[in-house]
C-alpha cells in the first residue's frame, strides 16, 4: 500500500490517499477540501493512480467539503453510512452553515457503508466498522493486511471525538470504542485530525479506553 496524508480544508482535517501499487487503484478518505495540493498528490506524487472510491468516515463539513469537486475530478464512487448521507446535500446537517455558509456544494453518495462491508481497490481491502458516537453514521476503515485503522473522528491520540454535536452520543461512543478495543493485536491508528497513534498506545494511555 502507498499512503499519503494531506491536512486539507477549513479545519485541516486529515485526508488520506491510499493506493494499491500493482493495480494503481486508489481510495481517498475524507476529502475535507479540494485544492491544487490534493490534485497534485493524486496526479503527480502518487503518479498514474485511478481513484476508484471516495470513502467518508462521517458527514461533518470538515471531512466532506471536497467531495463534489473530487467526484468530478476522478469520476469515482462515493460511500458514506446512510445515517450521515444527508450531510452531503444539507449544510445544516453537516454543520457547514455555521462555519462556512454557502460554501458547501451539494452532492450525493453512490452507495451506503455498512458494518463489515469490504471495499477493494486492486489488492487493497478496507473493512467498514460502524462506530457511531461522534455522529450517528460514523465509521472506521480497517485494513487487516497492513494492520491499519482510519478512525475519522472516533479515536484520536490519547482522546476521542466530541459527542456533544448534532447526532452525537456518549453511550454510542463507548460501545464503539469497545469494539475497537476488542480487536486482536495492535493496529496503526490514522485519525481525522492530528498525529497518528497505535491501538496499543491508546489501550494503555487513553482514559476513554483504559479499563482502570
Amino acid at each position: 500500500m502507498t499512503q499519503y496524508c494531506l491536512p486539507i480544508g477549513i479545519n485541516e482535517a486529515n485526508c488520506y490517499i491510499i493506493a494499491d501499487e500493482k493495480s494503481k487503484e486508489a481510495i481517498v478518505i475524507d476529502p475535507g477540501g479540494f485544492d491544487d495540493n490534493l490534485t497534485h498528490v493524486i496526479s503527480n506524487v502518487m503518479m498514474f493512480i485511478r481513484v476508484k472510491y471516495i470513502l467518508l468516515t462521517h458527514g461533518h463539513y470538515d471531512h466532506i467539503m471536497g467531495v463534489y469537486d473530487l467526484q468530478r475530478f476522478t469520476d469515482s464512487q462515493t460511500g458514506i453510512n446512510k445515517m450521515d448521507a444527508l450531510c452531503l446535500a444539507d449544510d445544516f446537517k453537516s454543520g457547514a452553515v455555521n462555519i462556512a455558509p454557502g460554501m458547501q456544494k451539494q452532492t450525493n453518495c453512490d452507495f451506503f457503508l455498512e458494518d463489515n462491508m469490504e471495499i477493494s481497490a486492486g489488492n487493497l481491502v478496507l473493512k467498514v466498522i460502524c462506530t457511531p458516537g461522534h455522529t450517528m453514521g460514523s465509521v472506521c476503515f480497517l485494513c487487516e493486511k497492513e494492520r491499519k485503522i482510519f478512525s475519522g473522528d472516533t479515536l484520536f491520540y490519547h482522546t476521542i471525538g466530541r459527542t456533544d454535536l448534532l447526532g452525537g452520543s456518549m453511550t454510542d461512543m463507548r460501545e464503539s470504542l469497545n469494539k475497537l478495543v476488542k480487536l486482536e493485536g495492535d493496529y496503526y491508528i490514522f485519525p481525522g485530525h492530528g498525529r497518528s497513534t497505535t491501538l496499543e498506545e491508546e489501550r494503555k494511555h487513553n482514559r476513554y479506553l483504559r479499563k482502570n
